[in-house]
């Protein structure tokens, strides 16, 4: 049995979807099992015959955690930390799904999963702290590192974009920071791999769309299809702008494109390309889903 914590996330419905197709034997459970009670996790994990752990769960508001701190550190820390004690009580894997956001955006390179962290903002440091509970409890884990993620199940940059270009003649997007978008169904699908395979080579792992593009880039690429579509009705001008431009709380890496070859070659997933998949993903959705 799978115990999926967070099902009710973007990434948790579509893993929940991904499991049921593939005939997968699991259970989910949201903020009815609090990660913030050791107790309540305990009593709920006992008797079910649990194999393996996915934590989708995580405080995930990147400029709200500027000034949020204790709650980011309370889920992504201490939430992680009554996670994994379960998870080694049970003597069983935890997967744990990280972010580009432990990185501080001075790389030229694309990351390596050893490459010196450096967290800029809250969010990542409260994460990267998670990460190295997850090392420090669990022998047996994954650590998942993604970026840019959207999917079908809730708010992302996709759903934002749409929306935006369907309202505006002119848009602006910030276009220096690089990076590569990742669909949820990529990410469910390594775990997914994962699981069936009985995969013992634990450790971290880095899981984004192959190729790179900025966030204009990115945003250049939705508007195209979402034309050829029909999913965006006007003509909107997308125009570039520095992160200057578009002050946010929370300061994001300049540069955080992930280092795919460690997911291809100890793990044997192939990564498609970040349009292949926005192309796919865009096809599947309906201007319900958006609204």
């Amino acid at each position: 049995m799978i115990w999926i914590i967070g099902n009710l996330g973007m990434l948790g419905q579509d893993l929940s979807r991904e499991f049921s197709e593939a005939g997968i034997d699991f259970i989910g459970t949201d903020k009815e099992v609090s990660i913030l009670e050791p107790e309540v996790m305990k009593d709920f994990a006992f008797g079910k015959d649990i194999s393996f752990i996915i934590n989708c769960s995580a405080y995930t508001a990147v400029d709200k955690a500027e000034e949020d701190q204790e709650t980011a550190y309370l889920i992504n820390k201490n939430g992680v930390e009554n996670i994994a004690r379960v998870a080694a009580s049970l003597d069983v894997p935890l997967l744990l799904i990280s972010t580009d956001y432990v990185f501080d955006g001075s790389s030229s390179m694309p990351l390596d999963e050893d490459a010196p962290t450096g967290p800029v903002g809250v969010y990542g440091a409260s994460k990267l702290v998670g990460e190295d509970v997850v090392r420090k409890i669990c022998n047996k884990h994954f650590i998942i590192r993604t970026a840019w993620l959207y999917g079908q199940y809730g708010p992302n940059f996709v759903y934002t974009m749409v929306g935006l270009m369907n309202r505006l003649e002119t848009l602006k997007v910030v276009d220096d920071q690089i990076g590569s978008p990742t669909w949820t169904r990529d990410l469910t699908g390594l775990i997914k791999k994962i699981v069936i395979d009985n995969s013992t080579s634990f450790g971290t792992y880095h899981l984004s769309g192959e190729g790179e593009c900025s966030w204009h880039g990115f945003a250049s690429e939705i508007y195209t299809l979402g034309r050829a579509s029909g999913l965006i009705e006007s003509d909107c001008a997308l125009n570039p702008c520095t992160s200057d431009e578009f002050p946010t709380a929370a300061k994001r890496p300049a540069f955080s494109l992930l280092n795919k070859n460690k997911v291809r070659t100890v793990l044997g997933y192939d990564v498609p390309r970040w349009q292949d998949s926005l192309n796919t993903f865009m096809k599947g959705i309906g201007k319900d889903d958006i609204l």
